[in-house]
């Protein structure tokens, strides 16, 4: 056989964004960790005009999911760990590329999203776990023939499934559910729901994760507040108008 010349790696690869996601997750902590956990998380994708959406997206309409590969532009990775500690090893340690950590060395994420709808040059979604803002790189079209795959396996994440938690509203938080969903933004009560159920807490986080501390998270610009006790998340109350500052997150947690 003839020798086969050598490969040069480019220096660089040129990404270009075609669309920033809108999205009702203000920060990472409450934003779900997997697509799909929260069905009611709704985002807008508006593509960029300079990719002629009127003509890029033909045809998109005829399919319920669709693949988002994303940039994870909030990630502080700035060296390379082979190893990492997903939320549901309780501190374990995994590679790398057996995670979907937003820590890698390229900060690409994959994420299934359902396509409610799309308009001019609007896709309307739920179902996403994308933070606000979250640049995208491009959309692929779910083939459920062939992206659905037979005799699958799924490692050391089906002996480590999170528990969820049973999720209540004091008095409070249902009033202001009320008031939330008679302004116009249907299924609150059901987001906030399934968003707590699954448990945002870091577990290697003793603050977090201690009984009782008043703990929230930005939807869209609703504050909501919510403590834990023992395996039971209660909604505090809901906070509209509030802006969402990431130096006030970095507050420890206090008692509710």
């Amino acid at each position: 056989m003839p020798a086969q010349r050598p490969f040069t790696l480019p220096e660089a690869l040129e990404l270009k964004p075609i669309g920033i996601l809108e999205s009702c997750f203000q920060e990472k902590f409450g934003t779900p960790r997997q697509p799909g956990l929260v069905p009611g998380s709704a985002a807008k994708l508006r593509i960029f005009p300079k990719f002629a959406p009127e003509h890029s997206l033909e045809g998109l309409d005829g399919f319920s999911h669709v693949w988002l590969l994303a940039w994870f532009h909030l990630s502080t990775n700035k060296t390379f760990h082979p190893k990492i500690h997903p939320p549901r090893l309780k501190g374990g340690k995994i590679g790398v590329f057996a995670s979907r950590s937003p820590h890698r060395p390229n900060p690409v994420g994959l994420s299934l999203a359902k396509l409610e709808r799309v308009e001019g040059g609007t896709l309307f979604l739920s179902g996403v776990d994308l933070i606000n803002g979250t640049p995208i790189l491009d959309i692929k079209p779910y083939l459920p023939d062939h992206d659905r795959a037979d005799g699958v396996r799924a490692g050391w994440a089906e002996k480590n499934a999170f528990p969820e938690l049973e999720v209540k509203f004091s008095p409070r938080a249902r009033a202001d559910v009320a008031r939330v969903e008679a302004s116009g933004y249907a299924g609150m009560g059901r987001l906030i729901s399934d968003t707590l159920r699954h448990d945002p807490r870091n577990m290697r986080d003793k603050t977090q994760m201690a009984d009782g501390v008043d703990m929230g998270f930005f939807l869209a610009n609703h504050d909501v507040h919510f403590s834990v006790k023992g395996r039971t998340a209660t909604v505090l109350r809901i906070e509209t108008g509030a802006r969402f500052e990431k130096k006030f997150r970095r507050e420890k947690p206090r008692p509710a």
